[in-house]
C-alpha cells in the first residue's frame, strides 16, 4: 500500500507497532526465564503483563479508527529479538547475562517509545484525542519499563557484572 496521507501513515505505523507488541509477548517470557536477578525477572514479567494490555489497546485503536487489527511484520523488532536470544545463548546465567538482557530490554523500550510517540503525534494532528490518550498511557508504561530496567542495571546488575568480569579475568591469569 502506498502511503499518501497522515491517517494512512498513522495506520501503517500502528500495524508495525501492533506486530512489535505481539512479538514481545513471546520474547519477554524467555528474557524473564533467562534472568538471574529476581528484580530483573519481575520487571520482565510485569512488562509482559503490560505488553498484553498494549496489544489490547492497539486493537482498541484499530476499532476507533474503523479498521480491523492488522499486523505488518516488524523486522526491526524481530532482529532485536534475535540479538537478545543470541546473547542468552552466548552468556552463562548470572550478572553478565543480566546486564546484556537489560541492554536488550532498553533497546526495545527506546524503539517502542519512538513508535508510540510518533503515533501519538499523528493522532493529535488528526484530531483523535481519545486515541492519543490511549497511546499516551502505553507510552508512559514504556518509559516506566525503560526507567526500571535502567535502575536495576545501575544500582545492582552492572556492578555485579563488573565484579564477575574482574573475578573471571583474575582467574584466567
Amino acid at each position: 500500500m502506498r502511503v499518501q496521507s497522515v491517517d494512512q501513515l498513522f495506520l501503517h505505523g500502528l500495524t508495525y507497532v501492533y506486530d512489535a507488541e505481539k512479538q514481545l509477548t513471546e520474547a519477554l517470557p524467555k528474557m524473564a526465564e533467562a534472568a538471574e536477578n529476581p528484580q530483573l525477572r519481575q520487571a520482565f514479567e510485569q512488562h509482559l503483563s503490560e505488553t498484553k494490555e498494549h496489544v489490547g489497546r492497539s486493537e482498541e485503536i484499530f476499532k476507533r479508527m474503523n479498521q480491523q487489527p492488522q499486523a505488518n511484520p516488524n523486522a526491526i523488532l524481530k532482529q532485536m529479538r534475535q540479538e537478545a536470544e543470541q546473547m542468552i545463548q552466548n552468556t552463562d546465567q548470572g550478572p553478565v547475562r543480566d546486564a546484556a538482557l537489560i541492554v536488550a530490554g532498553n533497546q526495545v523500550e527506546h524503539f517502542e517509545m519512538a513508535c508510540w510517540g510518533s503515533l501519538r503525534t499523528f493522532a493529535k494532528l488528526l484530531g483523535k484525542e481519545d486515541v492519543a490518550d490511549i497511546i499516551q498511557k502505553t507510552l508512559d508504561e514504556e518509559k516506566q519499563a525503560d526507567a526500571k530496567l535502567t535502575q536495576i542495571g545501575e544500582q545492582q546488575v552492572n556492578i555485579q557484572a563488573l565484579h564477575k568480569s574482574a573475578s573471571a579475568s583474575a582467574g584466567a591469569r
